[in-house]
C-alpha cells in the first residue's frame, strides 16, 4: 500500500518539528534543573571579600565553624584562614542575594559593582575544574569581631596595661514549666553579631587572673543603641573602671597585647545569675 504524499509530506513535517523542540526545550530544562541543584547544594567554595578589581575579586579562604540547622548550608561561623585566591566573574555568573520579604525569602539578582570588602561570598563552579564560576551568594558582611578571645571582669587598671579576672558567659536555659495550662517559656533570642547581648549574660567568674597590656594601637569601645541603630563609641584607658565587663582580641599570637577591647557594662552580682 503506497503512502499519498501529503501524508508522507505531513509526517516529516512533524518529525522535524519534534526534533527542533527537543533541540530547544532540552538544553533549557537541563540549565533549570542544574539552577535548582547549585541553589539547594553546598557551596564549592566559601570567601570573604578582601579587594576588587573590575571582574576579579580575590578572597580569604573561609570556612564554617557549624551548620544552621541540617538543611544543607546556612549562616553558620565563619573561620578565615591565611589562605587568599582570586576568582574571575564572567557575565554569566549570577550573583544574588537574599532577602526577606512578607514573610518570604526571595533572590535579588545583584552586578559585581555590588560586592563590598568583607562580603562573605559563597561560590559555585560551572565546570569540574573549577575555573568557571557560575553562581554567587552573598551571606552577609564578615565581622571580625564577632566572637571575643577572651572575656573578663576588670580588677584593675593602669596606664598602660589592666588585669581582669577571667569569666566565660553560660547561655541562658529555658524554663521549664510544670503547669499544663501555661507554655513552657522561650529561650531567649540569640545575640546580635558581635557580642552577647548585656541582657542576656550568665556571666561566670574564675579564680584566674590575667595582666593585659595596653599599647597606643589598641582600640577601647563601647556599643550603643540610639533611634534603633548600633553606634560604637570610642574610649580611653581612662575610662576604663573597675568591675567593667570587657571582651578582648589580641594582637599578638602569644595573647598578651589587647588589640581591641570592648566595654560590655559593668559587672555585679545579678549578671551572675
Amino acid at each position: 500500500m503506497r503512502m499519498p504524499k501529503s501524508l508522507k509530506a505531513y509526517m516529516c513535517l512533524m518529525l522535524v518539528s519534534t526534533f527542533i523542540t527537543a533541540v530547544l526545550i532540552l538544553p533549557w530544562n537541563i540549565s533549570h534543573a542544574q539552577s535548582n541543584s547549585t541553589q539547594n547544594s553546598q557551596p564549592d567554595l566559601i570567601g570573604v571579600v578582601k579587594s576588587l578589581s573590575g571582574s576579579k575579586i580575590t578572597i580569604y579562604i573561609a570556612k564554617l565553624s557549624s551548620q544552621s540547622d541540617g538543611r544543607g548550608f546556612g549562616r553558620g561561623r565563619i573561620e578565615l584562614t591565611n589562605k587568599t585566591q582570586t576568582i574571575t566573574v564572567s557575565s554569566k555568573t549570577s550573583i544574588v542575594t537574599r532577602v526577606f520579604q512578607n514573610g518570604q525569602v526571595t533572590e535579588k539578582k545583584l552586578l559585581t559593582k555590588d560586592l563590598k570588602t568583607n562580603n562573605i561570598l559563597y561560590i559555585w563552579y560551572a565546570d569540574s575544574k573549577k575555573k568557571t564560576i557560575s553562581r554567587i551568594l552573598i551571606q552577609g558582611t564578615y565581622d571580625p569581631y564577632q566572637t571575643p578571645e577572651a572575656i573578663g571582669v576588670i580588677k584593675k587598671v593602669e596606664s598602660n596595661k589592666i588585669t581582669i579576672t577571667v569569666a566565660t558567659i553560660q547561655r541562658p536555659q529555658p524554663r521549664q514549666n510544670t503547669s499544663n495550662n501555661q507554655p513552657q517559656q522561650r529561650m531567649a533570642s540569640q545575640p546580635p553579631q558581635g557580642g552577647f547581648g548585656r541582657g542576656m549574660m550568665n556571666l561566670k567568674l574564675s579564680s584566674q587572673t590575667k595582666t593585659i597590656a595596653i599599647s597606643k594601637s589598641t582600640v577601647i569601645v563601647t556599643r550603643t543603641f540610639q533611634n534603633g541603630q548600633m553606634t560604637e563609641k570610642k574610649l580611653t584607658v581612662k575610662d576604663l573602671k573597675a568591675n567593667n565587663i570587657v571582651y578582648i582580641w589580641y594582637s599578638d599570637s602569644k595573647k598578651t597585647t589587647a588589640k581591641r577591647i570592648m566595654v560590655m557594662g559593668t559587672y555585679s552580682q545579678s549578671s551572675s545569675k
